[in-house]
């Protein structure tokens, strides 16, 4: 908003538009004036005023039109409003304020309540301004940490043995609690996980971080997964407990010469074990999410992944997903997709078939996705 606040007054009265004009320069407002509403509504557009005085009867283009015109256009920024009617009759502050009006005076205008009403709506015109200030910043800083969260995406590296690693995280919002990791370790085995916070949007990320570099920080000492998770899932009791977060995990190590794969699960959905588009049975693997308590075991199942085979992690938002519709994605819909697709790899058709699926509607929960395969022979 202007200092001092710029006020357009429109009547095609001029004694009426003199003496709005009187009173509130006194009170150190800079006033512009139109005497149609024609000439008033392109006066609004050019000048873009910090508040409007409108007079509802005027010839050709009334102030409940040019109100209408006003409102109707989202190029222009929030502009009070106050409607001056001569008549008493509450139909026509019921237009006017329909038609989009924030307030209303009657003639003759008491000067004092004038002066009331405009300081009123401009109080209003510099909080609504000031909310799209900081909103405008936060949105700029909302960029800049989806940025940087992209920082903690690894480099996936090139694998023997006809192995690959392929993922990709989707946040629902700037940025997301959905975590996914590749590590390298020196026996030339690797570390591979999706994990998800619980929420999702800032603090969940927050989170996302502290167990990123918790993970891999445990990971050059600890190479047994059951263990690892269970060191992290203290780690995590001891960050997130009092606040009421949680996070879930599905957590592997992978040989790539050989195809043997560890796996430990933390509360998270298991990931599919896919052979000719028919999905195996896992093992079972037994662990709840970390954060809730200390101390706990968590299990370890060992699974050969032969060559054309594929191991698919997921994170909620793939089975959540909605459409346009609100239909859930589902395990059905999942299920039926490895069916009729053809893999190895699944992961990336996967997602561009809920991408599809979805339509317009926009993304509920984060989705991550992490696929190992080895080529077929």
């Amino acid at each position: 908003m202007r200092t001092p606040p710029l006020i357009l007054i429109v009547d095609d009265n001029p004694a009426n538009v003199e003496i709005f004009e009187m009173r509130l320069a006194a009170n150190n407002y800079e006033i512009i004036t139109a005497t149609n509403g024609e000439t008033g509504l392109s006066m609004a557009r050019d000048c873009l005023p910090d508040l409007i005085l409108l007079d509802i009867m005027m010839p050709k283009m009334d102030g409940i039109e040019v109100c209408r015109h006003l409102r109707a256009d989202s190029s222009l920024p929030f502009m009070p409003i106050i409607m001056v009617t001569a008549k008493t009759d509450s139909k026509d502050v019921v237009a006017g304020l329909e038609a989009g009006a924030d307030e209303y005076l009657t003639k003759p205008v008491d000067h004092a309540a004038l002066v009331a009403r405009v300081r009123s709506m401009l109080r209003i015109k510099s909080l609504h301004d000031t909310v799209l200030e900081q909103s405008a910043q936060l949105k700029g800083q909302l960029e800049t940490a989806t940025t940087i969260q992209s920082l903690f995406w690894p480099d996936i590296p090139e694998l023997p043995g006809g192995s690959h690693i392929w993922a990709v995280s989707v946040p629902a919002a700037y940025v997301g609690g959905d975590l996914y990791d590749v590590i390298p370790l020196p026996d030339g085995s690797l570390l591979a996980y999706v994990a998800d916070v619980s929420d999702k949007g800032v603090p969940a990320a927050l989170i996302m971080a502290a167990l990123s570099t918790k993970i891999r920080s445990e990971a050059r000492n600890q190479y047994e997964i059951d263990t690892l998770l269970e060191i992290v899932n203290n780690s995590t009791y001891n960050l997130t407990a009092k606040e009421g977060f949680f996070a879930t995990i599905v957590l592997s190590r992978y040989w790539p010469h050989s195809g043997k794969i560890q796996l430990t699960v933390g509360g998270h959905l298991e990931p599919l074990w896919i052979a000719e588009s028919v999905i195996r049975k896992l093992p079972q693997i037994n662990g709840i999410s970390m954060g809730v308590k200390p101390n706990v075991d968590y299990d370890k199942k060992e699974i050969l992944l032969s060559p054309g085979e594929s191991v698919l992690f997921f994170s909620d938002g793939v089975i959540e997903a909605e459409n346009e519709d609100n239909e859930l994605f589902g395990n059905e819909r999942l299920v039926d997709f490895i069916k009729d697709a053809k893999g190895p790899p699944w992961g990336k058709g996967l997602l561009d078939f809920i991408s599809n699926w979805r339509g317009n509607s926009s993304a509920s929960d984060d989705l991550t996705i992490l696929e190992i395969w080895r080529d077929e022979n």
